[in-house]
């Protein structure tokens, strides 16, 4: 966000929607983050321990948005310097996602959506991260478009991370899964 290239693609809905309405990002990223909950209850049909943990996870991320959104005032000053922060950004995301799911860890609701999706169609979790995270960035154009009559939030930064956060967690897990077998086998 602070790159002036627009928002990663899975939180371009609730940055949209904060735009357009009163209440906070942080407000929106909690109320999604509710959504998928339900939504991950239903494809397994279950009311899983984990994805109950999701639910205070929902309220302290909506809360630490807002408060780092209000601490964190710099903006990039040139486009090299927002792209190399965008870059170190996504690898990062990848990284943190890699391992939280990796270690059958509390995920965060949208990616304990994907895990879920990933689950239920019996897809590698990198793919459907990358489907699901461009089609939230549609979601977004379809939806402000609509109502505002203009995309907001949506940058080359969103396409970027659309593309490329799925990715770098394929990267991740082919490269660092065989270190992890490798380590199993001997223990």
């Amino acid at each position: 966000t602070k790159t002036n290239l627009g928002v990663a693609a899975i939180n371009s809905v609730p940055y949209a929607l904060s735009e357009m309405t009163n209440l906070t990002l942080g407000n929106w990223t909690t109320i999604m983050y509710i959504i998928f909950i339900i939504i991950q209850s239903l494809i397994y049909r279950k009311i899983d321990f984990k994805v109950i943990l999701q639910i205070p996870f929902s309220y302290v991320m909506g809360s630490l948005l807002d408060f780092y959104n209000a601490m964190i005032t710099f903006q990039s000053l040139n486009i090299m310097e927002s792209l190399l922060l965008m870059m170190i950004a996504i690898l990062l995301t990848g990284l943190g996602v890699y391992l939280v799911v990796g270690m059958d860890f509390v995920s965060n609701p949208p990616d304990g959506l994907v895990n879920a999706l990933s689950y239920l169609l019996n897809k590698p979790f990198g793919n459907i991260k990358w489907i699901f995270d461009c089609l939230m960035m549609i979601v977004t154009i379809i939806m402000t478009l609509t109502i505002q009559g203009e995309i907001i939030g949506i940058g080359i930064g969103t396409l970027i991370s659309a593309l490329l956060v799925g990715r770098s967690i394929q990267m991740y897990s082919k490269y660092l899964d065989q270190y992890k077998n490798k380590i199993y086998k001997k223990v």
